[in-house]
């Protein structure tokens, strides 16, 4: 078995937890995709009916042709549980999110769900968080936000698309990657983070998640209750 029959395996294994009726939430990310895919075969084949509230209009894709309903962003606090990837995750659960530049929806998501579940390889799973964190700002506070992560010690740098332009989110914002080396107190972090005036939304999850599946190299598949 390979990796990807491990991230086919943990997306059936994720889609069995869905029952008839649910409202998903949906994150992005080629992990979410394995996941939507393996729904739409429950769709076909029990006749279920599933409802899901996309983040990206990659996973909206994805999720229309196989057979889920979409919904608007007004149902966010109807969500039953929300299936969403990860970039890195450490070893007490905390995570880094955002490769994508989704994550300010995916956290909304998140908060609002009443389930949590991630799908991610085992290559995401790390001792210590390394990885540049996502800083999503306006425009309008580019420079002050800037200035702001240097203070806290980071180096930030804008994200940028192939020719150099800016890369712009689907809310029409900015992202900083801010390299912050190792990051030994995630949530201390985040929360001085969630201080800066024009910080949209940060790539650092620190909430409680109720279950992690981890596809691993050897096509088997983990599930993890932190």
């Amino acid at each position: 078995m390979s990796l990807q029959s491990a991230l086919k395996a943990m997306g059936k294994q994720a889609a069995s937890l869905v029952r008839d009726g649910s409202l998903i939430g949906l994150g992005s990310g080629s992990a979410v995709a394995a996941f939507v895919v393996a729904l739409g075969e429950r769709i076909s084949k029990e006749k279920i009916v599933v409802s899901g509230v996309p983040s990206s209009i990659q996973v909206e894709q994805v999720a229309s042709a196989n057979g889920i309903k979409l919904e608007h962003s007004s149902r966010l606090m109807a969500i039953d549980v929300v299936v969403d990837g990860a970039d890195q995750v450490d070893a007490k659960y905390n995570m880094i999110k955002g490769g994508g530049g989704a994550h300010f929806r995916e956290k909304v998501m998140m908060e609002a769900s009443k389930q949590k579940i991630i799908v991610a390889d085992e290559s995401k799973f790390v001792e210590n968080l390394t990885r540049t964190i996502p800083i999503e700002v306006t425009a309008y506070s580019r420079d002050l936000v800037e200035g702001k992560l240097k203070e806290l010690g980071g180096r930030p740098h804008l994200r940028s698309l192939e020719k150099g332009y800016p890369y712009f989110t689907q809310n029409g914002n900015l992202i900083f990657e801010t390299d912050f080396g190792t990051i030994g107190n995630p949530k201390g972090l985040e929360i001085n983070l969630l201080k800066v005036p024009g910080i949209i939304a940060n790539g650092l999850f620190t909430m409680h998640i109720d279950t992690f599946f981890r596809a691993r190299n050897d096509g088997k598949v983990d599930e993890l209750s932190p």
